[in-house]
């Protein structure tokens, strides 16, 4: 699996992005800034503004609430199976939604999730996971062994091939994906085929090319709230701890992985760094990075189109690696 990276022409917002970012803010729409307002405020906005995203009429998949066991309770899980596809045993994706660990939900990424399912012909199984800092590191990652393992054990009566397991996250997401994909190293572990990784945060670090270039918010996610989000999410524990920031963890190992980032993000560097790395670790990868796009456009598929080519385009990679 070639490397292969999509320069970027110039610092332009692609202007479906302007348009929709003009018609969020007429419906008083607006993304979730926890740093102007407050926690339970600022998830009630993001789950406003991604209701605007998903828009009114859910993308076909026939959807199933379950639990596992997690680490502190029962742990819902969300299946989004392709619709149609009957009683058919398919590979899956676990997948974990971004949103800086502390705000966002299954709901917010509706939308993604179901494109996903389609175009990839899994089932992808949406871990409704802890937020901070109600839990804090390393917490999460405990849910996210849970989940791969109850779809390891207990898939099979869902319709889930428990030979084809991939997982994938954007953001927050992509960290504990990239975690998991990690931790299933060890012996006794679910194998993981393949890691969909978008636009991640992947170590505490704020000293990068694109956090001096876009750090200030022109496109939206912020140093500031970047610097917040790991506050929240480590509280006291050492932010150079490889299970929370993965780009310092021994990459050797892992399985074949997809890295999407957006060129106008102040977290491009985090995965044009993991790409390196990778690079380096042997492990077979290829790097996309678009032109013109904001973090977070993997949830705005039904207002930009470049942002709907990107996701197809992952889902028809996925669909490769887990039926070769």
């Amino acid at each position: 699996m070639p490397d292969t990276i999509l320069r970027p022409a110039a610092d332009h917002l692609d202007p479906q992005v302007i348009a929709m970012n003009e018609a969020a803010a007429r419906l008083g729409a607006a993304p979730a800034d926890p740093l102007s307002l407050p926690l339970a405020e600022a998830r009630a906005a993001a789950e406003r503004y991604h209701g605007f995203l998903n828009g009114p009429t859910p993308l076909p998949a026939d959807v199933t609430e379950v639990t596992a066991d997690g680490p502190a309770g029962p742990l819902p899980l969300r299946l989004y199976r392709p619709a149609g596809r009957g009683a058919e045993r398919l590979p899956v994706m676990v997948y974990f939604h971004g949103g800086g660990f502390v705000v966002n939900s299954v709901d917010t990424h509706d939308r993604l999730l179901r494109l996903l399912a389609r175009h990839s012909g899994a089932v992808v199984c949406a871990v409704r996971y802890s937020l901070a800092p109600e839990r804090r590191f390393p917490h999460q990652h405990g849910e996210a062994m849970a989940a791969l393992r109850w779809v390891a054990a207990t898939g099979a009566t869902q319709g889930i091939d428990p030979e084809r397991i991939a997982v994938g996250g954007d953001s927050a997401g992509a960290n504990l994906a990239l975690g998991l994909a990690l931790a299933a190293r060890a012996p006794g572990a679910p194998r993981v085929a393949f890691g969909l990784l978008f636009y991640g945060m992947y170590a505490h670090d704020f000293d990068t090319l694109s956090h001096r270039r876009f750090g200030d918010g022109r496109y939206g996610l912020t140093t500031a709230r970047m610097r917040w989000y790991w506050r929240q999410y480590l509280g006291g524990a050492a932010p150079d701890d490889a299970r929370a920031a993965p780009l310092q963890a021994d990459l050797r190992g892992l399985p074949p992985l997809l890295l999407l980032a957006a060129d106008l993000d102040c977290l491009r560097d985090d995965t044009l760094r993991l790409a390196e790395r990778l690079a380096e670790a042997g492990v077979p990868h290829r790097l996309a990075v678009y032109d013109g796009l904001p973090h977070s456009f993997a949830t705005a598929t039904r207002l930009v189109d470049r942002a709907q080519g990107a996701v197809l385009q992952a889902a028809h990679t996925l669909r490769r690696h887990l039926n070769a």
